[in-house]
């Protein structure tokens, strides 16, 4: 904590010791303004200058652990990715395929290869199923970008089950030109090939297969080398099963491969986002020191009230303005040496009395007063006060009477105004309920409709 403040004041005096000072962090007047509102007395350079420490030392802790967290992170993920000895593990028997993407990197060009892996199995049982409409489907879907059966010249969308139908199929293929997905193995062929296609659909002990006669032609769009690569992986996934890791190829033509997993970059994104963050918390700051003023205000608006009438009270009863004034600040002095609560109005009022036993004239405290207090009915109060000094109101007791009425009234006009926007920040809620009520109710309903 020490060193943090520490490093803050650092930075404060670096910044203040620049030729062009950044007058919006160090010297921001609204900021000045708000404190000098909130604590009118003592040396408001110098709480200015604690709280833009504060903030800088706040925003230096954020920045750091933003960039701590943002390099555990890139280290991470570069540890994760290595490859030893060009083997991968894969899940054992149970756990499902596992699905990563691998970054071969041949000393000029990097290509990334995603690979799935399935499941280590010592044992593999093959289910098929399928019906005369569904095969009357697969006819139209299977063809993919190829016009018909006679010019095969795209691979072929061989899926292993039907939309709608619950049919299982197997596909069998001349593995020389084209594997059980529908890919074509051959990139070139010197002259197109007749080839058997057969779909063995099956739904539990009923089995059906139906055959087309394919012409498979060159491909359309020759492969580049990262489809080569592909292809080289499946191959080995396929032959290494029953291993518990594959081996992945170290060399590609002529060239020497070196595999890694690819980089997650959650480490960048993070650092990326520390500064943003920074910059949010630092206006965020002078945001809630601005609601601390407003709502300083709005205590002092309720506050009028009483603080009128007292005064019409103890001038009816007799007393001068000092000695009331000076009576309603110490008895809040006392209240709050009680364990009560800091209220701004009366925090002023007791500044005023300590003006006053420092020789400041009575008219010109009262002044000072409604000045600090920023409040228009206090700066009304302070103007009844200061002409009843210099010009004398024998009717005095009867203004304040009057403007504790008002004061009153205004004060109702304000809760009632309150009450109104609290009602209105409940409606979001109310509705968020009200449709949660209208899914509760209507799903059961429409489930059992349909």
């Amino acid at each position: 904590m020490q060193l943090r403040v520490r490093f803050a004041g650092w930075l404060y005096a670096r910044l203040e010791a620049m030729q062009r000072k950044p007058d919006k962090i160090l010297y921001n007047s609204a900021v000045r303004e708000d404190l000098q509102t909130l604590e009118p007395a003592g040396d408001t350079q110098a709480r200015q200058r604690a709280y833009v420490i504060g903030k800088i030392s706040v925003c230096g802790l954020v920045a750091a652990v933003g960039v701590i967290l943002s390099t555990a992170l890139w280290i991470k993920d570069g540890m994760a990715s290595k490859i030893v000895d060009n083997r991968i593990e894969r899940n054992v028997y149970g756990e499902g395929k596992k699905s990563v993407t691998l970054v071969a990197d041949d000393g000029e060009s990097r290509y990334q290869v995603p690979v799935t892996l399935s499941e280590r199995s010592f044992s593999r049982e093959e289910l098929t199923r399928m019906s005369e409409e569904a095969v009357a489907q697969l006819k139209k879907t299977i063809l993919g970008s190829n016009e018909s059966f006679d010019v095969i010249a795209y691979d072929l969308q061989l899926a292993d089950s039907v939309e709608g139908y619950p049919f299982t199929v197997e596909w069998r293929t001349d593995d020389m030109y084209m594997d059980y997905t529908g890919h074509l193995v051959q990139d070139t062929l010197t002259e197109p090939v007749l080839m058997e296609l057969a779909a063995v659909l099956s739904c539990e002990s009923f089995e059906v297969e139906h055959r087309w006669a394919v012409m498979i032609h060159s491909k359309a769009v020759q492969p580049g080398a990262e489809e080569h690569l592909a292809r080289q992986i499946i191959e080995l996934e396929e032959k290494s099963r029953e291993q518990q890791s594959m081996t992945l190829p170290s060399e590609s033509g002529d060239k020497r491969l070196q595999w890694s997993y690819r980089r997650n970059y959650r480490g960048l994104l993070f650092l990326a986002a520390t500064p943003i963050l920074v910059i949010l918390i630092y206006h965020c700051r002078d945001r809630d020191l601005h609601r601390q003023v407003e709502d300083r205000e709005e205590q002092m608006r309720t506050d009028y009230p009483e603080i009128v009438s007292a005064l019409a009270l103890l001038l009816g009863a007799g007393m001068t303005v000092p000695n009331a004034w000076d009576k309603i600040a110490r008895d809040y002095k006392r209240r709050r040496g009680e364990g009560g609560s800091r209220r701004y109005a009366y925090e002023e009022m007791l500044l005023t009395v300590y003006e006053m036993e420092s020789g400041v004239a009575q008219a010109q405290a009262y002044e000072r007063f409604g000045r600090r207090c920023r409040v228009a009915s206090y700066n009304k109060l302070a103007t009844m006060l200061s002409q009843n000094i210099r010009k004398g109101a024998a009717n005095l007791p009867l203004l304040l009477k009057e403007e504790a009425a008002d004061a009153f009234e205004e004060r109702k006009h304000t809760a009632r105004k309150l009450g109104e926007k609290a009602g209105t920040k409940l409606l979001v809620p109310m509705m968020m309920l009200l449709g949660i009520t209208m899914v509760i109710i209507m799903v059961p309903a429409f489930k059992t409709y349909f």
